[in-house]
């Protein structure tokens, strides 16, 4: 019988070969004069916000509520609309501040001591 050889170089595959790969660009880099040009385009089409109306959410005066008759608000009006005081507060403010004014040495003693308690009391 006729010994069988094998060719082990026909089963071998030879590799591909491998093509460059090519250093990507991008299409666009930064540029910091365009883009600040950019903002402000963007920045002058924006409209300017409108005020929202009512009275603000937050600030730097903080309210709280105060119930009070009918009447005791009609005569508050009434006051602010006769002195042309611009809101009620001022008008309450001022009207407080002229009792303030007439008090005794004992009772502005007393007032400071209770407002004194009540501001630290707040304070909490």
């Amino acid at each position: 019988m006729a010994k069988l050889e094998f060719n082990k170089s026909a089963k071998k595959k030879s590799p591909r070969p491998i093509t460059e790969t090519k250093i990507s660009k991008p299409k666009e880099t930064y540029n910091p004069a365009k883009m600040t040009k950019q903002v402000e385009a963007e920045f002058q089409k924006q409209p300017k916000k409108k005020r929202p109306v009512g009275r603000p959410k937050s600030g730097r005066k903080s309210y709280q509520t105060v119930r009070l008759q009918k009447k005791t608000v009609l005569k508050i009006n009434a006051v602010e609309n006769a002195l042309g005081v611009p809101t009620q507060d001022a008008t309450v403010d001022q009207a407080i501040e002229r009792v303030l004014n007439s008090l005794n040495a004992d009772e502005k003693r007393s007032y400071e001591l209770w407002l004194e308690m009540f501001e630290k009391k707040e304070g909490k």
